[in-house]
């Protein structure tokens, strides 16, 4: 066993992302599929072993990038449907078979390609259509999908499953959510059936949208995670709590010009963005402790005056709690000119992960 101290490292709190799952989960209308959403490694929240917490928790079906993805799901849940979000390449598509995964399809022509691999192996797969209500990303764009959706029903070995759409702004412009919501409703009311599931729902539009009929699934992500979509509010029913931490230790301390000063075992080459905002600090002994200067690769350099005895090995905080002071992920990223969908998936490998 690996018995090295840690510099860098991340804790990840399993028991609060299975609480997070269930206060969602029992906040949706009876019979409304939670979507666990675990791309990127579970936003960086190490999705092999997160899995199980999320099964505990109610999760009915997971969503992943790419079917890479789908197969490190297949590696530990067999009997849950595993959803491709992005587009699969044609060297790839023999795969969604042998992972058990549902294509999103985005065009007649990638239907087709299913249907046909479907048909020379004697079997039916299950795709989900994906519209384009205004993402302006991938999926069938929505003034041309009647007559795409129509063809794509006609075609043997797939089954459509399911239709959705992403929302672009909804943490941000409810107004043209509500016009996204309502292109999904008039495309989907054309087509749909009951056993299809029809979702648009993320974390940003569960605050204000309705979960009701014709929508039967919500997809989460940042929110299971304990991150609030907005910067203040919307959620204080739910109670939810942070499941990652971002801690480092202390290497040296000095004095530089008048001013004591530590420097931190974790740099850009650990996560921690080389440009930081005023105002940014982390948090030794509970301390608030500014971010002085450019980041380097390795280490960081912050200042100490207020921790009259901070030493080498002291814990720093760079988000999360500590002795009564906390830092949340929410303001790191702001700090850090990022949203936290970012800064959750930008600390790499080289950091340990502490599994609690």
């Amino acid at each position: 066993m690996d018995k090295r101290p840690l510099r860098s490292w991340i804790e990840v709190d399993f028991t609060r992302l299975e609480s997070n799952v269930r206060k969602i989960k029992s906040t949706l209308p009876k019979g409304v599929k939670y979507i666990c959403v675990v791309k990127a490694d579970a936003y960086g929240h190490c999705m092999p072993q997160a899995l199980m917490r999320f099964l505990r928790g109610g999760a009915d079906i997971f969503a992943v990038a790419n079917l890479y993805e789908a197969s490190r799901v297949r590696e530990i849940v067999s009997d849950k449907p595993v959803l491709v979000l992005s587009p699969i390449l044609k060297e790839e598509r023999a795969l969604a078979f042998d992972y058990g995964a549902t294509p999103a399809v985005s065009s007649y022509n990638e239907a087709k390609a299913f249907s046909d691999l479907a048909r020379s192996r004697g079997k039916v797969l299950g795709v989900q259509i994906k519209l384009d209500t205004g993402m302006g990303r991938a999926g069938i764009w929505h003034e041309a999908a009647d007559d795409v959706i129509k063809r794509i029903l006609t075609l043997d070995g797939i089954r459509v499953s399911g239709m959705f759409s992403h929302l672009s702004s909804a943490d941000t412009d409810r107004a043209y959510t509500q016009r996204q919501f309502d292109i999904f409703k008039s495309v989907a009311s054309k087509f749909a059936t009951p056993d299809m599931l029809l979702h648009i729902h993320n974390s940003a539009a569960l605050r204000y949208m309705p979960v009701e009929p014709p929508f039967n699934a919500v997809r989460m992500g940042l929110l299971q995670y304990g991150i609030n979509p907005f910067e203040k509010g919307g959620y204080e029913n739910l109670n939810l709590e942070p499941v990652l931490e971002f801690k480092s230790r202390i290497l040296s301390v000095g004095e530089r010009g008048g001013i004591k000063i530590a420097t931190v075992a974790a740099g850009y080459a650990d996560g921690v963005p080389s440009g930081f905002m005023d105002g940014a600090h982390v948090l030794v002994r509970g301390k608030r402790c500014p971010i002085l200067g450019a980041v380097s690769l390795d280490e960081t350099v912050i200042s100490v005056g207020a921790v009259s005895d901070a030493r080498v090995g002291d814990e720093v905080t760079f988000i999360g709690e500590q002795d009564g002071g906390e830092i949340s992920l929410s303001d790191y990223s702001r700090w850090t000119r990022r949203i936290p969908w970012e800064t959750m998936v930008a600390i790499p490998r080289r950091v340990d992960r502490i599994l609690k």
